[in-house]
């Protein structure tokens, strides 16, 4: 089966320290299928659409990698060796504001790194993508798009009609539309334009999980738009998180917890600093410390007035970004527990990704949670401050009986690879493509 697998977001990836969740799906899509000679990657540039020759998309896959030093050890991160050493060093009471650690690269930097694209390049994308086609000899064909970049312009996958392609989309969740409240301006209506195009060309849409599915069938019945086959193929755990379990532990002697994403407002942060702050009020000195690992995102200006202002806070605080995965591992792995208080996900890879590590998650009671982490992970819920609390006091000791019960919950944990994933992605996208094959032969 030959794949047209669309890696527009990805191209643009090459300037960015640390994936985001969907990055890491885009990645793993084409590290894998990138194996095969049978992929034809696909540039949806806001005038056109085109194919790039396969030494220039192995040549942003490459430079990717280079981005998120993938193959760096955590002590080549600066980041994460500033960060150790906060954690290794005492309680400093007179901390006037929380600490934060974060890269910082020169304008002259990324404009070099990305002028990237040969012009004539771009100008042969659209004949390359129009050969690619042609030259198919009936054999099973797909377009696969992963990533929701420029599906808010219907107008840029009209080709696939003229090109008679069977089509496949993932998509990551419904939350612009169930929760615009969340989410940057204009979000909302962008995504109503993603479902649309998904709706006039998908054969199959794939989705992380069942909480998915059901969000993006009903936003799409409620419009009137057709809803596609949709299948569930979850998330899966890269091996640097895999690996992390039973490896030598550098625990600091002051326990800390431990925040993965965005700082954005479904992430529930304000409520989880108002945690810690009842914590500092009862622990004073002997409370735990809360790492936040993540970038800045959108309408965070309440959550960043906290982490750069609470005087509260500031001994017990520190915020980091830009941390390789190999970095992100190690924090997980010699932290007390991962908490995870979103009020809406569509998955939530650092949850599995902290279990596949071998460490306790407290997580909100939302459904993709439970879905994700039934069995292994530790729910309350999302505004239940006390419920927070206990959680938090009861993982902090070692030798409690809440922590031993969580980690022989957790020790049967298997985390899904993405050499699984995608394997199962592309089984499903096969079975479609020869189903419109046999379909258009006998019409």
């Amino acid at each position: 089966m030959k794949i047209f697998l669309d890696i527009t977001r990805l191209a643009t990836r090459i300037i960015r320290s640390s994936p985001t969740g969907i990055d890491r799906v885009e990645y793993a899509y084409a590290k894998h299928l990138l194996s095969s000679e049978d992929t034809v990657c696909v540039f949806t540039a806001p005038v056109f659409s085109g194919a790039l020759r396969r030494a220039r998309a192995l040549d942003i896959l490459s430079r990717v990698e280079r981005a998120w030093r993938l193959d760096a050890t955590p002590e080549a991160d600066p980041n994460y060796v500033a960060l150790k050493a906060w954690l290794n060093s005492p309680i400093d009471l007179d901390a006037q504001r929380p600490t934060r650690i974060q890269t910082e690269k020169s304008w002259r930097f990324l404009l070099r790194e990305a002028k990237f694209f040969p012009l004539r390049d771009l100008v042969r994308a659209g004949a390359r993508l129009e050969r690619s086609v042609s030259r198919n000899n009936g054999e099973p064909a797909i377009f696969f798009h992963c990533s929701h970049a420029r599906l808010h312009k219907p107008e840029q996958f009209k080709w696939l009609e003229s090109a008679g392609l069977s089509a496949a989309f993932f998509m990551h969740d419904a939350i612009p539309i169930d929760f615009p409240e969340f989410c940057s301006p204009g979000s909302l209506n962008r995504h109503f334009l993603r479902l649309a195009t998904v709706s006039t060309h998908a054969a199959l849409m794939i989705v992380n999980s069942h909480y998915s599915r059901r969000t993006i069938a009903a936003a799409l019945k409620k419009r009137g738009e057709r809803v596609p086959d949709i299948e569930v193929v979850p998330l899966a755990v890269s091996e640097a998180f895999a690996k992390a379990k039973g490896a030598p532990s550098s625990r600091p002697a002051v326990p800390y917890f431990l925040y993965v994403g965005n700082i954005e407002p479904r992430k529930n942060l304000l409520f989880l600093l108002e945690v810690w702050r009842r914590l500092v009020d009862r622990h004073g000195a002997k409370a735990p410390r809360l790492v936040i690992a993540g970038r800045r995102a959108w309408e965070n200006e309440n959550i960043v007035d906290v982490l750069e202002r609470s005087q509260t806070l500031a001994p017990f605080l520190a915020e980091a970004s830009d941390l390789t995965d190999a970095a992100l591992a190690r924090l997980m792995a010699d932290a007390a527990a991962l908490v995870a208080p979103s009020s809406t996900e569509g998955f939530s890879l650092p949850v599995v990704e902290c279990l596949a590590a071998g460490v306790p998650v407290v997580a909100s009671d939302i459904p993709v949670h439970h879905e994700i982490g039934e069995g292994y992970a530790l729910f309350a819920d999302g505004l239940d401050g006390p419920a927070w609390i206990a959680a938090v006091e009861g993982l902090m000791d070692d030798s409690s009986e809440l922590r031993r019960e969580r980690l022989e919950k957790i020790a049967g944990y298997q985390p899904f690879s993405w050499t699984a994933h995608v394997s199962a992605a592309h089984d499903l996208m096969e079975r479609y493509a020869r189903e419109a094959k046999a379909s258009a032969g006998t019409g």
